[in-house]
């Protein structure tokens, strides 16, 4: 996992640091007047998991949808960095065999708060396309959650909390002909991980297991669309797709959807 944070942040410093494309003006200063932009966004996710065992029956799963507030800073014509903070409702589907009484999990939304950034870098502009790099980077921490134990002789119960984060990085490519409808194609690097400790009472007993997890796959390919509404506001969204391999060794597709509407000031 190491070797991933060192690639993520050296690809990252290195879309900082690619200077601008030729075509803007070279006496443009480090810094010129900061535009921010303002917005909301709402997205959904289906992530296969793959974790710390080595054989199971079914496949785990993660859903998850949440809701942002974003704020983003133009440093630079074509330089920007973002904010982000939201809430988000995570669905695990999970089994634990650790625990006194093993415990299959469809845990339904676990609550839990999103913290995220983001930077985006134009590498090459003209007339009709746009390449940016992009890098993201959320977490996500679930609030404690607490289950009964239904097939029990006795009374007994599990409490688990979740936590995961996701990292993405690649190319953007942007079709600019159009004034306010611009498509766009996005190719990028994007890991999932994460882990999830449950604790289980019976009576006296007490046991606990953490269990780590990542997403199957590393590669999503991403289609989406701007509009502009007004030079102020714009609409954003996308579809996403990560390919992986299921139990069967068959290629599978997880999916996910991001809408997002922006305003600038």
């Amino acid at each position: 996992m190491k070797k991933i944070y060192i690639l993520f942040l050296a690809i990252l410093l290195t879309l900082v640091f690619t200077p601008f494309s030729s075509a803007q003006p070279e006496e443009e200063g480090l810094f010129q007047a900061v535009t921010i932009k303002l917005g909301v966004g709402f997205e959904y996710f289906s992530r296969t998991l793959s974790w710390d065992e080595e054989k199971y029956d079914t496949e785990p799963k993660l859903k998850s949808y949440f809701f942002t507030f974003n704020t983003e800073f133009e440093l630079k014509k074509g330089f920007s960095l973002s904010a982000i903070f939201g809430y988000s409702s995570s669905n695990y589907h999970l089994t634990f065999r650790e625990l006194d009484f093993s415990i299959e999990l469809e845990s339904g939304g676990i609550g839990g708060y999103l913290f995220g950034g983001e930077i985006k870098k134009s590498i090459i502009y003209t007339e009709k396309l746009e390449i940016d790099g992009l890098g993201q980077f959320y977490y996500y921490l679930g609030t404690r959650k607490e289950w009964d134990i239904t097939d029990l002789a006795v009374e007994g119960t599990v409490d688990g909390k979740p936590r995961w984060m996701r990292a993405s990085i690649g190319p953007v490519f942007t079709y600019t002909e159009f004034d306010s409808f611009h498509p766009y194609l996005s190719l990028s690097f994007n890991k999932l991980w994460g882990s999830f400790k449950m604790d289980q009472t019976v009576q006296d007993s007490k046991s606990s297991e953490r269990k780590k997890t990542s997403g199957k796959g590393s590669f999503c390919t991403s289609l989406g669309v701007i509009y502009k509404l007004t030079d102020a506001f714009s609409l954003k969204a996308e579809a996403n797709f990560f390919p992986h391999k299921n139990l069967e060794e068959i290629l599978g597709v997880n999916l996910g959807l991001m809408f997002k509407a922006m305003y600038s000031f």
